[in-house]
Formats: C-alpha cells, structure tokens, sequence
C-alpha cells in the first residue's frame, strides 16, 4: 500500500477509535465483518496540456483560428482553447482571457486530487472465486461507509461515481451490470480486490478508492461581458457542424470496457439569453479522437446598442456582414485521450477603433490634459487602452504595434494633437479652426486642463458646436473668476438656460472633496479601472476650486459638490464635478486634477495623479493638508481612477455617440 493509501488508512482508524470502535475486526453473526471503504482520490491524464490564442475582427469568413494581425475594431471575437487533466471538479470556473499565456505549459503525465465532499459513488463486490455478486452501497465522499465481508474470502470490488451529489441507483442486472456513459457529466470507475484472513486487524480490511476517468470532456464557454458593456445581447444561438462530435456506449463495469459506440446527436449548443452574458456546457465523450479539431458557428446574436439612434440600435452581429459570413471557431487539439477536458473559451468584444485626442493646456510635463509625462504613459498604456487580451479597456491601435490614440507616440501625442492655451486672437482663430466640421484631424476628445482660465466667445461657441455635434469633452477647469461673463456664457449655452455662475473655493491646495453617488452602474464612479464611490479627490496646489451654480438638477450628475472634508462650511450650491446626462462633456473644478511629479509622491496639497510604474494601473494617492480636523494624508485622493474611469466613458461615447459614423449605421449585409 503506498504512502496515501496508509496514511487515508489511519485517518479512517482514528475516526473509528473515536467512535468507540476496536481497532479489532469487528465480527458479526455467521462470521462476518465490516470492511471500511472509502475514497483516496481522482486521477487523470495530463499529458499534451498546451493553451492558445487567437483574435479577429468579425467582417469576413475567416474563421477565428487565424492570427490576429493589424488593427482590428468593432465587434471582435477571441479563441483561447486549453487542453489539461479532467482532475478538478468539471464546474469549475476558468481562468480569464487576461491571464491565459500564449505557450504550452509543461507537460506530466499524472495528476491526483481529492473528492469532493459528499459527491457520491458506488461500490458492487463479487466473490472472486465464485463470480457471485455479494452486495453494494451507495456512499459519499468524506462519509466513511462499512460493508459487510465474510471471513477467509477474497472480493473483487468495482466502484463507478459521476463526479456529482446525485444519488446513483444500483444496476439493474447485478451479475452483470452496464451502465449507459453519460454525455452531460463526468464517469469515474475503480476496481481491486481485497482479501478477508480468517484473523487480522481492521486496517488490513480497508478498500481505498482510487478513481480514473472514463471518459473526455469538451467544453465550451462564451464570455460576452466586454461586448455587453456596448450593448444589450438579447439572445445566443450556437453550433457545432458536426452533430455526431459527442459518442456515447455501454460500459461493462465488471468487464472494463466500452461497447456499442455511437453518436449522441448534439447540434446545438446554446439558444438562449444569458443574466451574466457568459454561456457555459459541457459535455461529456467515450470517443475525444474525434473532437482533435472541431468548429463552432455563432448563427445568432442579436443586440441592442446604447447610446445610438434608436433606429441604429438593433443589430444582429452575427449576421451583419451576411448569413456566409457568421463567425466561426476551430478548435485543435493534439491527441485527446480519456481523462482530458478540451475547452475552447470564446471571448465576444467590442473594441473601438483608436480615436484622436485634443489636449489644451500649459504644454508643462505635469501633464494637465494628459499629453504626456505619466499621465500619457497611462491613458497611452496598450494594458490600459488597447487591443491586448488584458487591455482593460478594448479600443485598437492606430498604428502597427502603436498605441490607442491616433498620432501619439510613447513619451506624449504628437504636437499636432496638442494645444497651448493663451487668451489670444491666434488660439481662438486656431481652437476654432481645428474643432470645425469636416477640419483635418479634427479629434474625438478633447481634454482641457491648466492653464485654462477662461473661456472665450469664440472658444466657447467652438466647444458647444463641437459638442452638439457629437464630440467629447473632458474640461478641468479652475480659476474662472466670479464675474466672468463669458465662460457663464459657454455653461448657459450648453445647458440652455441664462443665470450660469460661478463660486471659487480659495485656499484650495490638499482640499479633499467627498465624491457623491452610489450608483453601481455609473462608469465613472464604478467603471473598468475601480470603484471610487464613498472616496475623495483632492485639489492641486490651485488658488481656488471652481464650481458650477444654477446648472440645471435634470442635465446633470454631480459627483461632488463645493464642501471639502478639510475646510470650513461652504455650502453646496453648485457642482466642482458632474456630467452632463445628454451631452459628452465631463467637469472638475481643477486645472491640475491629474498633475503629477516624480518627486511629489509625499506631497499632500500638490500632484494629486499616481499610476504603478510597472503595471501601468491607476492608485490613489494619500493626499489632502491638515486642516479642520483633518489629519494629512489619513485618506486618499483618488483622482488616478477617477480619471481612468472617465477616459473609458469618453471612448464609449465617441465610438458610440461620436463625432464619426458609426460602423453599423448602414443597413446589415443580406
């Protein structure tokens, strides 16, 4: 008996003794005894594990096993296949597409682990000498069980178990008993004999269960989470094109073998709206040689697009670009074998194509509008924004192996996407120029940070067109003085109305503003990059907070409001951040929202913005001065995310409400 085996041996002795049991047989009438019985474990084959990869744009035929090459935008799909040991439970979930590595993994041969607790099996013994069935129970792991053996006799035991908690009826011919594979659950078999001395002690009588497979599982996984932050999918129907991958047959349990081989028919896959857009079967083979490589059609998905015209918002995606050309998957695998689980893991995106971004600001490398310096390394972060399996944030490249914004390069956007701000007849005629209809390289965001101080007339009547026309703007703004007409003249004419003022919180540098709402669905207080709801964001070294009075409760969401946890009664008549509910513009009361400085992580009052270097990931920053009570540093500032959040916002906007036509305004293809 091997290490395992003796010591499941004495764990099953000890629960005896605890009982009040003899470590002697315990003898019954007419010379019987009970033997214990009890599982060691499930094994598996591992060999040939490998994992993966491949990614495509759905416009065409090709199906999804090519390799993705290029930029690729709108509705994208990925096949991530794995092949390893059916040793788990086969339930459970799967690692994501973020950390499944393009390579093999290293190949053994074996692998064992424990049962379950209370999954069920059963167990048949049969006079080895004489072949007669002797008795069977059903039993569950982590339960010890006992069976009746007759002394000075030698059992040949079998033991079958699906690898679940259902009760397992005993065979109907006991002498000879089969069972039909199932195809929606796993079957494990065992068999040993165990010899009954006339004399000994109990833990010689002990039958350990091993389990082996008995059959292959292939399953397939849809996740469809990154598309249904795009869109409302309404129902998925899936295939094989083969109806006969699946095999089932008769298994001899005494025998060992399988018999009586045939297809059970399986076309469909999945027909059905899923809660959590993610779609999960498995299913369960006698015959994996067939399943080496297989394919899987998406015939239907229908969706609902947010944000579009509602005209525009209904599109069938897989059938867009006409019924040929619905998206199909292969999947290989080398040398299946029994014990295996094969799984093709299907991911449905929705990835933008790379937009153009306006930054406005002092041009200083604390980059205010984030044009460069970490800020850019962030937003310009392929991790963060792009067209990687773990881009938190699905949006192409505009370039071969360039970033998600059109021009930029790795240290900050090009100067042609980049603006000084001055209040001057130059830069009105040049804002002008640049944010017009039909204008050359006219962006999708525009980002406006310090040394904006004040909005022109005709910088604001670029702003509200470029806006009513769809564009996006995020404005972090400061400074704008009380009595200046002509900014209020901007926020009345983008929300319609004539009594805009303005109110500025001096003193304003380390002030920590309480960040309002609780909104689990609202991206920029629970978007892709974290949750900042019940958090604060501080203000950068500014002589004063801007805030927003009069703007109208129904056009807005406001995120925060004038009183900063560190500072004096100031009321709360406006807003220092909000949205607008039907425009795309965002708003932060500070120039400096997203400052940063290499040497100002210490800073409490100054260079509110933190990133991990490494990771590219937005943090929050310990922040805010002492004051009122309040202890420097004690809370953080969590500008970083807030930030992040919002930039996810923008790219949904443009490429859904956006500044360009959207990619399935036209009719769907026949």
């Amino acid at each position: 008996m091997n290490n395992k085996a003796g010591i499941f041996a004495m764990v099953l002795l000890s629960i005896l003794t605890l009982s009040g049991c003899s470590d002697k047989l315990v003898e019954t009438p007419g010379e019987l005894l009970r033997l214990q019985i009890g599982v060691e474990g499930i094994t598996a084959s591992v060999d040939n594990v490998s994992t993966s990869t491949s990614q495509r744009s759905v416009q065409n035929s090709d199906n999804i096993s090519s390799a993705f090459s290029g930029d690729e935008s709108g509705f994208v799909a990925s096949l991530t296949t794995i092949q390893d040991g059916l040793v788990g439970t086969y339930d459970e979930d799967y690692i994501n597409s973020s950390t499944i590595p393009n390579a093999t993994k290293n190949t053994i041969s074996r692998a064992t682990i424990d049962m379950p607790q209370g999954y069920t099996y059963r167990v048949i013994l049969y006079n080895r000498n004489t072949g007669e069935f002797w008795r069977t129970i059903h039993a569950r792991s982590g339960t010890p069980a006992t069976v009746d053996g007759q002394r000075g006799v030698t059992y040949t035991w079998y033991a079958y178990s699906y690898n679940n908690m259902e009760e397992i009826p005993a065979p109907t011919n006991l002498s000879n008993p089969s069972i039909e594979t199932p195809t929606d659950k796993a079957l494990m078999y065992a068999t040993g004999e165990i010899n009954i001395p006339t004399t000994g002690e109990a833990e010689a009588n002990i039958i350990g269960i091993l389990f082996e497979h008995k059959v292959a599982q292939l399953r397939i996984r849809i996740d469809a989470t990154s598309l249904a932050t795009y869109a409302t999918i309404n129902n998925l129907n899936a295939t094989f094109d083969n109806p006969s991958y699946i095999k089932k047959g008769q298994f001899n349990i005494r025998g060992n073998r399988i018999s009586q081989i045939e297809a059970a028919p399986i076309e469909t896959i999945f027909n059905t709206r899923s809660a959590t857009n993610i779609w999960d079967r498995s299913f369960f083979t006698v015959d994996p040689q067939v399943l080496s490589t297989y394919r899987i059609t998406i015939n239907d998905l229908p969706v609902r697009f947010t944000g579009v015209p509602d005209a525009l918002a209904n599109r069938n995606l897989a059938t867009y670009f006409g019924m040929a050309n619905r998206p199909v998957f292969t999947s290989s695998f080398r040398n299946p074998v029994i014990g295996q689980r094969l799984t093709s893991n299907i991911f449905l995106n929705y990835q933008p194509s790379s937009l153009r971004v306006l930054h406005i600001s002092s041009g200083s490398s604390d980059g205010f509008a984030l044009e460069q310096g970490p800020s850019w390394q962030f937003i310009n972060s392929k991790e963060n924004f792009g067209d990687l399996p773990q881009s938190v944030v699905k949006i192409g490249s505009w370039t071969n192996g360039g970033g998600a914004w059109e021009g930029g390069t790795a240290t900050s956007n090009s100067a042609q996407n980049r603006m000084t701000f001055s209040t001057s007849n130059a830069f009105d005629t040049q804002i002008r120029t640049r944010l017009a209809a039909g204008a050359p390289n006219r962006p999708d965001v525009v980002i406006i940070g310090f040394n904006v101080s004040s909005i022109s007339p005709i910088f604001g009547t670029a702003l509200n067109d470029f806006i009513n026309d769809r564009g996006v703007v995020v404005m972090m703004l400061q400074s704008v003085s009380n009595n200046d007409q002509n900014s209020a003249n901007f926020f009345n004419n983008l929300f319609g109305v004539n009594n805009i003022g303005f109110f500025n919180n001096t003193g304003a540098s380390g002030a920590m503003y309480p960040i309002d709402g609780n909104n689990p669905t609202d991206v920029i207080l629970n978007g892709p990059f974290g949750d900042v709801r019940n958090q604060y964001w501080g203000d950068d070294r500014g002589p004063s907070t801007l805030g927003i009075v009069n703007a109208p409760a129904n056009q807005i969401t406001i995120y925060s409001r004038e009183q900063a946890i560190n500072r004096g009664v100031a009321g709360t008549r406006g807003a220092t951040m909000f949205i607008h509910n039907t425009k795309s513009i965002f708003f932060v009361g500070d120039g400096g929202f997203v400052a940063y400085s290499a040497g100002g992580a210490n800073n409490m009052t100054a260079f509110p913005f933190l990133y991990d270097a490494t990771t590219t990931r937005p943090l929050p920053k310990p922040f805010g001065n002492s004051s009122n009570g309040y202890v420097a540093g004690s809370r953080s500032a969590y500008n970083s995310i807030v930030m992040a959040n919002v930039m996810a916002w923008a790219v949904l906007k443009a490429e859904l409400e956006g500044i360009r036509p959207w990619r399935y305004a036209a009719p769907p293809r026949p």
